[in-house]
């Protein structure tokens, strides 16, 4: 008597064939290679120049806030430096909070 039964029943239970299984996976790996679209890099881009925007608008306002203020009350170059940082600092927030957008609208939240 021999085992050939007992090697045929586990063969059954076996998952598809390495075959099988090394086709999908090479269909797969070359799906994930295939190069990004127009739409994507014209989207990346959107996004980058919404980004650096946010970034040089608050700087602008924050400096013609200083000079305004520097021109009204004779102060040359104490409002505009402190602009210049103020506004640094709110490009800064806008552009994370900008950021954080945007990858939440990515993500599906």
């Amino acid at each position: 008597m021999s085992n050939d039964s007992g090697a045929d029943k586990a063969d059954d239970d076996r998952p598809a064939s390495l075959d099988e299984f090394s086709e999908r996976l090479e269909r797969m790996r070359e799906r994930g290679k295939e190069p990004a679209t127009d739409q994507k890099s014209a989207s990346a881009w959107g996004r980058a120049m919404r980004v650096s925007s946010d970034l040089l608008a608050g700087i602008f306002v924050g400096c013609l806030l200083g000079l305004g203020l520097d021109t009204w009350l004779g102060t040359k170059p104490l409002f505009l430096l402190v602009g210049l940082g103020l506004g640094f600092a709110a490009g800064l927030r806008n552009m994370m909070r900008t950021m954080q957008q945007e990858n939440d609208q990515s993500s599906g939240n």
